[in-house]
């Protein structure tokens, strides 16, 4: 518990400051946050050189020199074979996205984040609090990274690496979002797919594919994906732009009839 409480308080101290850095600089939240990335990976770096293991990259496994870290199962273990790495974390993980799911359509408060997010100046005009809301809605998505990146290292799946790159798990939950429907429930079942790629494409025959067949897989969808949300957007404008002529014939119609 304490690793997930330290794991989500310092990644929402990072959203947050991205927050304000749009809010009062306005800098791209993209932009800010990959530079914050990068500064958090070589402190993590630095911090957790100490704990390395002398032999390989990795840092000491939990499993073998501190097992009292690792999440609990509560039997959930003996449903998949006695497989250890499966944890509270799967739990957790769908029960975080239901809350996403209730606060943003069931709160007043996750109303304002959406009206925020859709459309800054219309929230503004409206007497929302537009800078607090951004701010507010980078501190929510920094915490819950935070406690994803806890959840899978303290599953006991991975063991981490001194990188000198930012690993591609973040980027795979793009396309999680983005094949879900940018619906916090959907990506849930984007996720287990994903992923489902990912670990997959290590088992490929690599006489027959390439090792990155399941980036490329990946990719295909988010690009897939972005070009139905611009049909949806362009579809959408013609049918707009049809019914405001529409109107503006009927109310010629009815003008002239009006005159005669």
């Amino acid at each position: 518990l304490p690793c997930l409480l330290i794991g989500m308080v310092a990644a929402a101290v990072l959203g947050a400051i991205s927050g304000v850095l749009k809010t009062q600089c306005n800098v791209n939240v993209v932009i800010s946050g990959i530079m914050l990335n990068w500064i958090t990976l070589y402190m993590t770096n630095l911090i957790l050189g100490k704990v390395k293991s002398p032999s390989s990259p990795y840092t000491l496994g939990l499993q073998g020199n501190n097992p009292s870290a690792l999440l609990p199962s509560m039997g959930l273990d003996k449903l998949f074979n006695n497989e250890k790495s499966v944890t509270i974390a799967i739990p957790l993980a769908i029960l975080m996205a239901i809350a996403v799911w209730v606060v943003l359509n069931k709160t007043k408060f996750g109303y304002e984040l959406k009206a925020t997010g859709n459309n800054y100046n219309a929230a503004k005009y409206a007497g929302m609090k537009e800078n607090r809301n951004i701010i507010l809605t980078m501190l929510i998505s920094g915490a819950l990274a935070g406690i994803g990146g806890a959840i899978y290292y303290l599953s006991g799946t991975a063991q981490y690496t001194l990188l000198k790159s930012l690993p591609a798990m973040g980027f795979n939950g793009i396309a999680a979002a983005f094949l879900g429907g940018l619906h916090p429930v959907g990506a849930i079942l984007s996720s287990f797919f994903i992923q489902h790629i990912t670990v997959g494409g290590a088992y490929v025959d690599k006489t027959m594919y390439c090792a990155q067949i399941s980036d490329l897989i990946s990719a295909i969808i988010i690009y897939l994906c972005g070009f139905v949300l611009f049909m949806k957007h362009a579809m959408n404008t013609g049918i707009a732009r049809r019914e405001e002529k529409a109107k503006a014939k009927l109310a010629a119609a009815e003008e002239k009839g009006g005159d005669q």
